[in-house]
Parts: structure tokens; C-alpha cells; sequence
């Protein structure tokens, strides 16, 4: 089985996170998942993580913290995806790939058909977001 590694960010702006809904063609289409893609070779998770959000969003991404790995099997692969909490970044949200884009709280994301892998992250984020010292990012 072809084993991926796949980055996730959990872009944060004013305690509201960013949702990105699969289009269509993809894997899962509808289906709302944090921004990301795949490592390529020779690079970090930070590095794939703000090369993929370019793609993406066309935005200059400042990944800032590790938040949970999730290894899931996905279509007769076995993607680890790992997440990383995005507390800034310049530039426009355009969805370049994505068919939707949407805010909301940790807790709202709930609400939404989240892809499965994406929910232990988004869980682990509320977690990491709790145990922070208030004001602090």
C-alpha cells in the first residue's frame, strides 16, 4: 500500500479557522478539510505546507506550531496527515482549488461534513487552543 505524508493547516484569524470544501473531481468531493497537500520529496512539513497554500489560497502562509498527526487509509492509501497551526499570513484567500472557503469557530467546524481525518486534528487543535495562556498565540 503507498504510504503518503500530507500537511494540514489550521489557518487561524481572529479565533475563527479556516474550512475549505473538496471539489468535485477530488477524493471525497464536498466534503469541507483543512487546506493542504502533499510533503514532496526533500521537503519539511512547514516547507510543503506554505508551497501547497500558495497553490491553493495564494497566500504567504507562517506555519508556527506542530498540532497531532492522523494516519488514515484513504482510497488504497495510507495517508499520514499532520496538521500545523497557521496563526498568520499575507495576502488574498482565493480558492484556487477548493469549490468553497469559510470561517468559523473550532467548535462550528463541527457543524460541517468534515473530511474524517481532518476531525482527530480539529479535536487535538481545541485541546492545544484550551491549554494556551489567554492572549497568547
Amino acid at each position: 500500500m503507498k504510504t503518503l505524508d500530507v500537511v494540514a493547516a489550521i489557518i487561524e484569524k481572529d479565533d475563527k479557522i479556516l474550512l475549505a470544501q473538496r471539489p468535485a473531481h477530488a477524493d471525497q468531493p464536498g466534503m469541507w478539510e483543512f487546506a493542504g497537500g502533499k510533503v514532496e520529496a526533500g521537503e519539511t512539513q512547514p516547507e510543503a505546507l506554505i508551497r501547497e497554500l500558495r497553490e491553493e489560497l495564494g497566500i504567504e502562509a507562517l506555519p508556527a506550531q506542530y498540532v497531532a498527526s492522523h494516519q488514515r487509509e484513504v482510497s488504497q492509501r495510507l495517508i499520514n496527515l499532520h496538521a500545523w497551526h497557521v496563526p498568520a499570513f499575507s495576502g488574498a484567500l482565493t480558492a484556487h482549488y477548493h469549490s468553497a472557503l469559510a470561517w468559523c469557530t473550532p467548535e462550528e467546524a463541527f457543524g460541517y461534513t468534515l473530511a474524517p481525518a481532518d476531525i482527530p486534528l480539529l479535536e487535538a487543535f481545541i485541546v492545544l487552543r484550551d491549554a494556551r495562556p489567554a492572549g497568547s498565540c
